[in-house]
């Protein structure tokens, strides 16, 4: 925009709006190219294969959760921000198993754990 000093720009009104022209692209060059955040949450990847998690690659500054289902396994593989790779941390699927409910008490045995209740209750003095 050859002719305008400084940093003013003239607008232009049409229908009541304002409109300023576009800046010119040498203004935009000289501006910092921001990048994108890196993704801090991690992506699952399904796999098959010890080889295609060594030969995954993880843009710089990500975490993937890659997921061998039929191996039992996973990794978690990860880059700096500067593209660096991090060694893959291996782990194994364990499947926990609830433990069983414990057996229901029966009559006999509650009767009997009443009447050792109601001798404690007399050796201490009795209910008042």
């Amino acid at each position: 925009m050859a002719g305008y000093y400084g940093s003013f720009i003239p607008t232009q009104t049409v229908g009541g709006i304002n409109f300023a022209p576009q800046q010119p692209q040498m203004m935009l060059q000289n501006q910092p190219q921001q990048q994108p955040p890196a993704n801090p949450n991690p992506m699952l990847i399904l796999i098959s294969s010890e080889d295609e998690m060594r030969n995954y690659p993880v843009a710089a500054g990500t975490t993937v959760i890659l997921v061998a289902f039929n191996l039992g396994k996973f990794w978690l593989k990860a880059t700096d921000t500067s593209g660096v790779p991090q060694a893959p941390r291996e782990f194994t699927f364990v499947e926990k198993t609830p433990e069983p409910p414990a057996a229901p008490i029966t009559r006999e045995e509650f009767a009997t754990l009443s009447e050792q209740v109601k001798k404690l209750i007399e050796e201490l003095g009795g209910t008042k």
